[in-house]
């Protein structure tokens, strides 16, 4: 089987084979990087997608025949019979959407008392709303789930996530949001855009590895510990959910369009139970069993494709979305570890000996470490002792899983962590009250937001991801009066130094939450984040040693 096996890089320069002569391009050193890429637009003359490498018979993603299953099935409905199916009309469906979050007394009374003026014709109870409302998952409704009784903390109820992933890659309004091959986009300037999961490296690098033509459906799994109930004995369970990567970003994060479908819910262990995360382990093997036991080398799975065609598709697992407990859940490492890399706990980030990615956890050497019982060594590392099954699964690297996010990692991580730091020092230097006086009275205007109170007289867990960005929009203005070295105010070059260092450090994080938040990134956009989260580190660090050698 002869696979191209192109690097990513060498589709940048122009040097793909059959490519126009390579033009002029700036000088990436040249290019300032406190001034990057805001627009990051890809340059469609730039683009180079897989089959332009490989030609059209080798492609990724190449359909083999026309659909005959499901997808007919999903257009049987949606053109030939009625596009509102099960409802009998569009003011029915509206209907039945406005009572989503109604219960059912609400509905039964709306419906007996006429306020709807007798109009809807579909249903005339919740529970024939009910009952339509399970024709619409296409085998997905409430019977769909099956219980396991074997789990040692409760019943798990879960879904066949091979029928899920079908459901996603043949439902017809995702028909023109999927994506079959990688591409690689570029900008005017010949820099490298990153805007989907197929434009990364994951999915070029995943291709080479797989039969020509092979399709790529990228699993990405979503859990997080919930609270269900009160009334029962305050009761907790894991929801594990599932979308794929073929389906782009902006439609997987908009709720109403259903990319994400519930495929398990795992009981939640009591208070002082052992074995916690071997059994949790054990429940998502269970429900992701079908794409462990995947054969890569074989002939695929013939599945039905909105567009009508089908393919040869390979479900690998691909991401794990979830809140840090889920991080260190799935990789079995120690908590207040990192999951991606070696880095000792407790140890400074950003610091120069911890900062290259060659130190990256490698799951093929703690394979062998725990082969050889070198259970000290993998203490050490602060992995646990225990074979982890997310290693058998085909193409998988456990410790890549996690994907950071702008809630968790960047606004109740770094910039609370940032607000704590500075107010230490404000309070250190008498100066808190002018920040709080500048805090609370930033003018009413549109997408700022107001506060009444200083930022420490509320309670940590009412800071959310919300209040802490509207926070993060005012906070260099707020603190540049405070902090400002330029004038002559009776500050000591002491004071200068260290209010110039705590400064810059503000600026700097709030220079890396404006570049996060976009939607598309650059290789320039990605160095200017590197950079300002590199000089944050650094000014806090030399803030932090500059004080400890003092008080010594």
């Amino acid at each position: 089987m002869a696979i191209n096996k192109l690097s990513i890089n060498d589709l940048l320069i122009d040097n793909v084979p059959g490519a126009p002569p390579p033009e002029d391009t700036p000088n990436e050193e040249s290019i300032d990087p406190q001034q990057p890429d805001l627009t990051c637009t890809p340059d469609p003359t730039k683009t180079k997608a897989h089959r332009q490498v490989v030609g059209v018979e080798n492609v990724g993603g190449k359909a083999y025949g026309i659909s005959t299953g499901l997808y007919n099935k999903h257009r049987k409905y949606s053109e030939q019979q009625n596009p509102w199916h099960p409802f009998r009309s569009a003011h029915d469906f509206q209907q039945a959407q406005s009572f989503s979050q109604q219960t059912k007394t609400w509905i039964d009374q709306h419906l007996r008392h006429g306020l709807d003026n007798y109009k809807i014709e579909s249903f005339q109870s919740s529970g024939a709303l009910r009952k339509l409302l399970s024709e619409l998952d296409f085998g997905l409704g409430d019977n769909s789930c099956i219980e396991d009784d074997s789990y040692i903390f409760g019943t798990l109820y879960y879904r066949d996530i091979f029928k899920c992933i079908q459901f996603l890659l043949a439902h017809l309004p995702f028909q023109t949001h999927l994506d079959f091959e990688p591409v690689c986009h570029a900008a005017s300037e010949g820099r490298r855009i990153y805007c989907g999961l197929n434009t990364g490296d994951w999915w070029w690098d995943t291709q080479n590895q797989l039969h020509t033509g092979a399709t790529i459906v990228p699993v990405i799994c979503a859990s997080e510990k919930t609270h269900l109930t009160n009334f029962s004995g305050d009761q907790h369970a894991w929801p594990l959910y599932l979308t794929i990567g073929n389906i782009r970003k902006d439609i997987c994060r908009t709720p109403m369009k259903g990319a994400w479908i519930l495929v398990g819910l795992i009981a939640c262990p009591p208070n002082g139970a052992k074995n916690i995360d071997e059994a949790w382990h054990s429940a998502v093997g269970t429900v992701l069993s079908q794409l462990r036991h995947l054969d890569i080398t074989g002939p695929g799975l013939k599945w039905d494709c909105a567009d009508g065609f089908q393919r040869q598709c390979y479900p690998l697992l691909a991401a794990w979305v979830g809140d840090y407990p889920e991080q260190v859940m799935v990789p079995q490492v120690s908590y207040g570890s990192c999951p991606m890399c070696e880095i000792p706990k407790g140890a400074p980030m950003g610091h120069s000996s911890y900062r290259p990615l060659d130190n990256s956890r490698d799951q093929h050497i703690y394979l062998e470490l725990l082969e050889d019982n070198n259970l000290a060594a993998l203490h050490t590392l602060n992995v646990h002792p225990i074979c982890n099954q997310f290693l058998q699964y085909p193409l998988c690297n456990v410790y890549r899983l996690w994907q950071p996010d702008e809630l968790h990692q960047l606004l109740l991580g770094l910039v609370k962590d940032l607000l704590h730091w500075l107010l230490k020092y404000l309070k250190a230097r008498n100066l808190k009250d002018q920040f709080d006086d500048r805090f609370t009275s930033v003018p009413r205007y549109s997408s700022l937001q107001h506060f009444t109170e200083p930022f420490d007289s509320l309670k940590s867990s009412t800071w959310q991801g919300k209040e802490i960005r509207g926070m993060i929009r005012t906070l260099a203005v707020n603190c540049a009066s405070i902090l400002d070295c330029s004038k002559d105010d009776g500050k000591t070059a002491a004071e200068k130094a260290s209010d110039k260092m705590v400064m810059e450090a503000v600026w700097a994080l709030c220079e890396f939450s404006l570049l996060v938040s976009q939607q598309n990134h650059s290789d320039l956009s990605l160095k200017a984040l590197d950079d300002a989260l590199m000089r944050f580190y650094q000014k806090k660090g030399i803030f932090r040693d500059q004080k400890m050698s003092t008080s010594a």
